[in-house]
């Protein structure tokens, strides 16, 4: 999954600058590519898939191994709110949403979507837009959704490598009180340390601007395992508990609180 992200995050520039300079390959390909991605995107729009064949293969392999750590099964339908982002969210890929006979949807940036075959394959996956509306459906019908609060701008914190250094968010918030769910905190401590990023300067700006523009503004050179696209082996550990704040402030001060224990 990440080497087909990554893949296809680098080639879609090049396909754009390939089709602008006439080259006969990219100017066949580039159009079908999105066609087909805004048609899928266009009828599956607010699609929940949590059985598909591909989701199935994958959780069975046992992912939690290659960090490790440990994994969290959800019985109840509730908001899982994970902690840090990371570049991939590993943790909580691993450790809940790709382990056998989970139930739960995976919110990202609904712009991924639209991305060429990468679209496709999240869904499959079990992944829906992070949107409200789209949230709350998948609640009302059983599921448990995880969401990843920091979203884009602790992308970009997380070149720091500090897994408490929070981009604080409250939509979450209100959708667990208008659903009534219960809501877990999850922190994966560990979760920066699986890729190497390059320190830019201005972090705090290009953080919010990465908020404001929903664009992460890092220095797009990064590397994980042995220099590769895979994330590195280390180990995460996964800490969970039912939160009982539903305010912002209160929220986040009883993450810290409880990490701290």
């Amino acid at each position: 999954m990440a080497l087909i992200t990554f893949c296809w995050i680098w080639l879609l520039p090049f396909m754009l600058l390939g089709f602008f300079l006439s080259i006969p390959v990219f100017v066949l390909t580039l159009p079908i590519c999105i066609l087909i991605s805004l048609t899928l995107q266009w009828f599956w729009h607010d699609k929940i898939i949590v059985d598909h064949f591909l989701r199935q293969s994958l959780s069975q392999m046992k992912w939690s191994t290659w960090f490790p750590c440990n994994t969290i099964q959800i019985k109840e339908t509730s908001i899982i709110a994970c902690h840090p982002h990371g570049l991939l969210c590993c943790g909580a890929l691993a450790g809940i949403h790709l382990v056998p006979g989970a139930t739960t949807v995976f919110c990202v940036a609904p712009i991924l979507f639209y991305v060429p075959v990468l679209g496709w394959v999240i869904r499959a996956l079990g992944c829906i837009p992070a949107e409200y509306s789209i949230m709350l459906t998948a609640l009302q019908k059983g599921y448990s959704v995880i969401v990843v609060p920091g979203g884009v701008p602790e992308l970009v914190m997380a070149e720091s490598q500090n897994d408490k250094k929070w981009f604080q968010r409250g939509g979450f918030l209100r959708l667990a009180v208008q659903s009534r769910a219960p809501l877990q905190m999850v922190f994966v401590q560990g979760e920066c340390s699986t890729y190497t990023m390059i320190e830019a300067p201005l972090l705090e700006k290009r953080t919010w601007l990465s908020w404001k523009f929903n664009v992460p503004l890092v220095f797009p050179v990064f590397w994980g395992w042995y220099g590769t696209w895979l994330p590195k082996r280390q180990p995460l550990i996964l800490k969970n508990r039912l939160a009982e704040s539903r305010t912002k402030g209160e929220y986040y001060e009883e993450l810290l609180q409880f990490i701290s224990e």
